[in-house]
């Protein structure tokens, strides 16, 4: 699809400033997914009894699938917690990218616009 959108003559810079006006949507849309996230990973599991030291068991004490899904669960949690961390990154971004960068895109009106002519171009 990218390719097709430069070949509309639509780059990354012209899609950034077509979707900026929708960006507090797409922000509450990524929060909103991340806490129905964080509610599905975190949430009591029906039938699920808590033994010592907060281990879940089993009702037929099957330790080998229990531990599995414990490892599943315990990357699941782990890997929420870093989109988590990445989402509020990229919030911020677009603010910092100027301090990160130092750079500063002012525009005045005595700057001169050059128009360079290469035969064969348009």
């Amino acid at each position: 699809m990218p390719p097709l959108l430069i070949l509309g003559g639509i780059s990354g810079a012209g899609m950034t400033s077509f979707i900026e006006e929708y960006r507090s949507l797409f922000i509450g849309v990524t929060f909103g997914f991340l806490g129905f996230a964080f509610y599905l990973t975190y949430r009591p599991r029906p039938g699920a009894s808590v033994g010592k030291g907060g281990e879940s068991a089993d009702k037929d004490g099957g330790c080998k699938a229990s531990s599995a899904r414990s490892s599943v669960m315990s990357f699941n949690k782990i890997m929420l917690w870093v989109v988590t961390a990445i989402a509020v990154v990229f919030l911020f971004f677009p603010q910092r990218l100027e301090e990160l960068t130092g750079a500063r895109d002012e525009f005045t009106d005595d700057m001169v616009r050059s128009v360079i002519r290469i035969e064969g171009m348009t």
